[in-house]
């Protein structure tokens, strides 16, 4: 465990909870995920301690995770005095977001011991925020009907077909939130839509080891999905070009 190294993270968690005036319990713990995927930078922690079993929100705190910041990730969560201690049950709910976008999230809250002395083990799992309802959405320019909302299919990169038997594919949700599947890994990203031109912020992805060939392929749609400025609808076909219309990526919709 990086206690050492991740001292940051704890302090802070400690310093949003409660006033340094105040008397306070102390809830440590640690926050792991299976995946083998590298956080990109500007990551937050947030952990938060409910009520079981409706999962009523008592208290939070939320910390920037170190640049260099390896699992486990330490947290400390103090109390005022007097909160929680009414005898109820309760759990920690705890998730890792980019951008005030959920990478990673506990499935359900955890129980933990208020006053224990046992660290809480906490395990978040890849899981993008939830599409949100459009009508709440403010997305400024409004893509065209069929770009967003959609799920779409690569046929081809850089007019190669792609390869391998996990489909590689893309969706852009309309917050503009986008991702899918690497062939190989998952991946999620950001998307810049203005008019015909079309931008896609850096992509983080899980770590998983697949063969060299697919592994390969991967590395060449996510670079061509870097690379896009631009993009043709045709009815269920979607091409991705880069800044001088020559096609990168070939798309269709996928089958409902």
């Amino acid at each position: 465990m990086l206690w050492s190294k991740l001292i940051g993270i704890v302090v802070a968690l400690g310093l949003f909870a409660v006033p340094a005036f105040a008397q306070s319990t102390t809830l440590t713990g640690t926050v792991t995920y299976n995946e083998r995927m590298a956080l990109p930078r500007g990551a937050f922690l947030q952990v938060s301690l409910v009520r079981l079993p409706g999962g009523q929100a008592v208290t939070g705190a939320a910390a920037a995770i170190p640049a260099k910041g390896q699992l486990p990730i330490a947290w400390t969560l103090n109390l005022h005095d007097g909160v929680a201690t009414d005898g109820a049950s309760y759990g920690i709910l705890a998730d890792i977001a980019v951008g005030g976008r959920v990478l990673f999230r506990t499935a359900r809250p955890v129980p933990v011991e208020v006053g224990g002395e046992s660290p809480t083990a906490v395990l978040v799992r890849f899981s993008p925020d939830p599409e949100p309802d459009v009508a709440d959405v403010d997305t400024g320019a409004v893509p065209p009907d069929g770009l967003i909302n959609q799920l779409w299919t690569v046929t081809s990169i850089g007019g190669r077909p792609v390869t391998g038997t996990r489909p590689l594919t893309l969706s852009i949700a309309a917050d503009h939130r986008a991702g899918g599947s690497a062939g190989c890994n998952n991946f999620f990203t950001e998307a810049t839509i203005d008019d015909s031109k079309l931008h896609f912020g850096p992509a983080a992805a899980t770590r998983m080891a697949c063969a060299t060939a697919i592994t390969d392929q991967e590395t060449a749609f996510l670079a061509a999905l870097a690379a896009v400025g631009g993009y043709e609808l045709d009815g269920t076909s979607l091409r991705l070009l880069d800044a001088a219309g020559i096609p990168l990526i070939g798309l269709i919709r996928a089958a409902e």
